[in-house]
């Protein structure tokens, strides 16, 4: 079949018209959406964020807080927007390649400076990064060694410092486990006033040790040397780890009526910072007791009478608390579960409407993370940093 050239050509400059056009259309919306955005009121809030787990160059661990930031124009005192790749301090991934990192800590002698000049603390994650762990497609050993990590004494003295000045310090899963040392974890509890039972868990979908996201392969050895038992491969469930090396698993259906842990909120936390009353909960958590402190959401876990006997025998309840706030008015608060790691694409939150936009991006594929983070842990945080705001003598 002939086909004239013309036509041909005519045919072309029509696609490409079309195409560019789409395109003009989308950045035109995008540009409409982002000036929306500009026009909401900012607030200058001085962050600190820690997080000594970066494991990926994206920095999971505490995107979704920095997403939270700029969406709700929280700026640095310059009045630019946090970035979520160097506004923290911890470890620094810089070439996957090289495998060449840095790490950026706080001096003793910045301590008190710092504690003067930040409004507030968020420690997002203080457990570290093993050697051969932070990139992708090397061997590993059985054995890895600590490139940097834990709870040291700086950060200690930089909550205590920050407490005592009425900042706010807001802590989060992994505070307390190894490589923190013992000493400075004792401390840390006493100065929170909360107590780490040393048990840590976390929901999988599916126990299967070659599933996409399966558990380890460790995880299996080590139950089954210690039970002498068959791991409950073709089951989804919690695994429950102890800092001393102890493991315990729940499986669907001998100890589990529901898989999945749920976040219960009280009305008070539902009120105050629009979260949802109940949320599915699918990342780590770990057992912590209250102390004199208040709970405004708790976990509970829907067990079989077998697995209730299960977590007795290694002291731990069916419920137990998901959110400590402190005595002082709003000014510490302890996620005791991994809050600010969920599924965030950065460009979205900096438009108008991008909450909206960034679930529906995310709510096929990581469906319950996707719901944690729009219906429970952006709402929790932004409104834990408006009232902290509203209450406190920050410049704008």
């Amino acid at each position: 079949m002939h086909v004239d050239p013309v036509e041909k050509i005519d045919s072309m400059k029509k696609y490409i018209k079309i195409t560019l056009f789409a395109l003009a259309s989308i950045l035109l919306v995008f540009m409409i959406l982002h000036i929306g955005w500009r026009f909401k009121d900012r607030q200058t809030l001085n962050v600190y964020i820690l997080d000594k787990t970066v494991t990926q160059l994206d920095r999971p661990e505490h995107k979704s807080l920095v997403w939270a930031l700029n969406y709700n124009r929280f700026v640095k005192p310059n009045g630019k927007a946090y970035s979520n790749n160097s506004d923290y301090y911890g470890f620094f991934p810089i070439d996957i390649a090289t495998e060449a990192f840095d790490f950026k800590s706080i001096r003793i002698n910045e301590v008190e400076e710092y504690a003067e000049k930040y409004d507030v603390a968020y420690y997002a994650d203080c457990y570290g990064v093993q050697s051969f762990e932070w990139y992708k497609g090397k061997t590993k050993p059985v054995r890895s060694q600590k490139v940097y990590g834990g709870l040291n004494q700086n950060d200690y003295l930089l909550l205590k410092s920050m407490l005592e000045k009425d900042k706010l310090v807001i802590g989060e899963y992994n505070m307390f486990s190894t490589p923190t040392n013992a000493l400075v974890r004792i401390k840390t509890e006493e100065l929170l006033d909360i107590n780490w039972k040393g048990w840590s868990g976390k929901y999988f979908s599916s126990l299967n040790v070659n599933a996409p996201d399966g558990p380890p392969h460790w995880m299996k050895n080590l139950y089954e040397s210690q039970h002498l038992g068959v791991w409950p491969n073709s089951k989804q469930g919690i695994v429950f780890l102890n800092n001393d090396g102890l493991i315990e698993v729940l499986a669907i259906d001998e100890h589990l009526t529901q898989g999945f842990p749920v976040i219960i909120s009280s009305d008070e936390a539902v009120q105050r910072f629009e979260v949802a009353n109940q949320i599915v909960y699918e990342n780590w958590f770990e057992v912590i007791e209250p102390g004199g402190n208040k709970v405004l959401s708790h976990f509970k876990l829907h067990l079989t009478p077998e697995g209730e006997e299960k977590l007795k025998r290694i002291g731990i309840s069916n419920t137990f608390p998901a959110i400590i706030e402190g005595k002082n008015n709003g000014k510490m608060f302890y996620f005791c579960a991994n809050f600010a790691e969920n599924p965030a694409h950065m460009w979205t939150s900096k438009i108008a409407g991008g909450k909206t936009i960034n679930h529906f991006l995310t709510r096929f594929s990581t469906t319950n993370r996707a719901k944690f983070f729009k219906h429970y842990y952006h709402p929790l945080i932004k409104n834990i940093l408006k009232e902290y705001a509203e209450h406190t003598d920050i410049a704008e």
